[in-house]
This record gives C-alpha cells, sequence and structure tokens, in this order.
C-alpha cells in the first residue's frame, strides 16, 4: 500500500508538470502574440515616455482583469455552493468596474444593477431555498 500511494504522487506531481508545461506553452503563444503585435509597440513607447497616466491606467487594468480571473477561477474550484455563488458576483463585479473603467458607465451600472442586483439574489435565494429542502430531506423531516 506505502508503494501505491508513493506511485500516486510521482504521477500527481508529474501530471501537474505536465499541466504546468502546457500552460507555460500557451501563455507563452499568447505572450509572443501579443509582443509581436502593433499595440505593444503603442504601449512600450508610450512607458518609455514616462506618460505616468498610461501606466497607471494599464496596471490598474490589469489588476482588475487578474482579480476577474481569480474570483471566476475560485467561482468553479470552490465546495461550497455560497462560497461560489459570492465569488460569481465578485466577478460580475469586476466586469462592472472594467465597464466603468472603459468609459461605458451606463454598460457598467446595467451590469450592477442587473447581474449582481437581480441574478446573483436570485441565485443566492435559490441557493438557499434548495438547501433547506435538501437538508430536511437528508435529516428525514418534511
Amino acid at each position: 500500500m506505502a508503494e501505491k500511494s508513493g506511485l500516486s504522487i510521482i504521477r500527481t506531481i508529474f501530471e501537474l508538470l505536465v499541466l504546468l508545461l502546457a500552460l507555460g506553452v500557451i501563455f507563452g503563444g499568447l505572450a509572443l502574440v501579443v509582443l509581436l503585435s502593433p499595440w505593444s509597440k503603442t504601449v512600450l513607447e508610450r512607458l518609455l515616455a514616462y506618460d505616468v497616466r498610461f501606466a497607471i491606467e494599464l496596471l490598474s487594468f490589469l489588476a482588475i482583469g487578474a482579480i476577474i480571473v481569480l474570483l471566476s477561477a475560485l467561482t468553479v474550484q470552490a465546495k461550497n455552493i455560497v462560497h461560489s455563488a459570492l465569488y460569481l458576483l465578485g466577478t460580475f463585479a469586476g466586469v462592472a468596474a472594467l465597464y466603468i473603467f472603459l468609459n461605458a458607465p451606463f454598460v457598467g451600472v446595467a451590469q450592477i444593477l442587473v447581474y449582481i442586483g437581480a441574478v446573483g439574489v436570485l441565485i443566492l435565494f435559490a441557493v438557499m431555498l434548495t438547501r433547506k429542502t435538501i437538508m430536511e430531506e437528508s435529516h428525514g423531516e418534511i
């Protein structure tokens, strides 16, 4: 049994390394495409020209994008469905922040009202009502 657990640990480490290699190839290819695009030349020229406002906008845009990606990954990975719904609401809020950041305030406010306000509350109520029914059935109460 000790050999099986050791073998399974080695297999898991190997699978993780293959996954990291695949992600490296994917993101490396994307980085290469971005670096070879004409947009990257403009970005580098502005950064080198010490356009501080542009650099701050770019960094804040990248930070909001990273937060959205993190929250969406947590939405999928969370084992608790309530936490998953809350992470989804955070993702919606990040997307609304991007809309507002990109000078589309109407779309950003609509995102907040429709997705966070309506859909988010609907999801949370559905989860709460469903969990109560499941809990009652599992304990033998009706």
